[in-house]
């Protein structure tokens, strides 16, 4: 997920879209939200130490900021070649927690952004992003609801970019202690260059233990992903139709507190593009690394 870039993956983060070109077809972006939450293959790694906490905490109020760098990699087959191309983006944001009633409201600020690409792709034009906000009531566990994002100017913002700007945070299970596992499911569906793409993830956290990230205190969760994506549209008058796999994970920490601390993560998608016309069908995998960090 975590913004899109692919993310705030989502679910998180923010997730980084790739686009990918047919020869009936102009070109197919693969959603990234989904690819966002975004999910590192590279995990964060973090001491052990002792704890005499009872359990796992809710989100508390806080304004933090972060800094999310991610790296898509993207392969697709056709007619027996394969072509790749790969993007790397740095965002930072600033995340205001505030209580509002039994739960609390949620604002998270594109303060920055920047995006570079190597492949036949070239880097997206970031400027639109930059001061757009998410915002939404979030339970104490996490979960986000009646969330709007709206551009630097306040106006509501929409179409495949503010769909995959959304919350990076973990579902939490308030007082799990070391070894509990629990799920949380999302489903979205959105309009991406044509195609009506359905995405589900699931995402299974298990408490791993306590640690301790710049002298701060706090819980490590590790995450695993599963999921599926369809999809179908039309493009440059060739129907197409798209179906694949969500797999990844990584680690996330939350402080004794209740602050997120940061986050390494990966997702991989596998899916195949399917042209009737053509008579051919395109294997495509796309990787997502991301890191999440705490700015002091």
């Amino acid at each position: 997920m975590p913004w899109i870039l692919s993310p705030w993956h989502s679910e998180r983060y923010l997730r980084l879209s790739s686009t990918v070109s047919f020869p009936m077809t102009p070109r197919l972006s693969t959603p990234l939200h989904a690819l966002q939450l975004a999910l590192l293959a590279t995990a964060v790694s973090l001491p052990t130490v002792a704890s005499a906490q009872t359990g796992l905490p809710a989100y508390a109020p806080s304004k933090e900021r972060y800094r999310l760098e991610s790296n898509v990699k993207t392969a697709q087959t056709m007619m027996g070649q394969t072509q790749e191309a790969s993007m790397a983006s740095s965002q930072v944001s600033t995340m205001a927690l505030v209580k509002s009633g039994a739960a609390l409201s949620l604002t998270m600020t594109m303060d920055s952004a920047s995006v570079t690409a190597a492949g036949p792709t070239p880097a997206p034009d970031m400027s639109a992003i930059i001061g757009s906000v998410f915002a939404g009531s979030m339970a104490m566990d996490g979960q986000v609801s009646g969330s709007t994002v709206t551009d630097k100017a306040g106006k509501p913002m929409d179409g495949p970019v503010a769909s995959g700007i959304r919350s990076f945070l973990p579902r939490l299970k308030v007082g799990a202690a070391t070894g509990a596992s629990w799920s949380d499911t999302s489903t979205t569906k959105g309009l991406v260059n044509g195609a009506n793409v359905n995405t589900t993830r699931i995402v299974t956290y298990t408490v791993a233990g306590d640690t301790t990230v710049a002298g701060v205190r706090g819980w490590k969760l590790t995450a695993k992903n599963a999921g599926t994506i369809e999809g179908s549209g039309s493009q440059g008058g060739a129907d197409f139709t798209m179906k694949g796999t969500i797999g990844g994970g990584g680690t996330y920490v939350i402080s004794t507190t209740g602050v997120f601390l940061g986050a390494g993560l990966m997702d991989d998608v596998n899916m195949t593009v399917e042209v009737p016309m053509a008579s051919m069908q395109i294997p495509i995998t796309t990787t997502t690394t991301s890191k999440i960090t705490r700015i002091p």
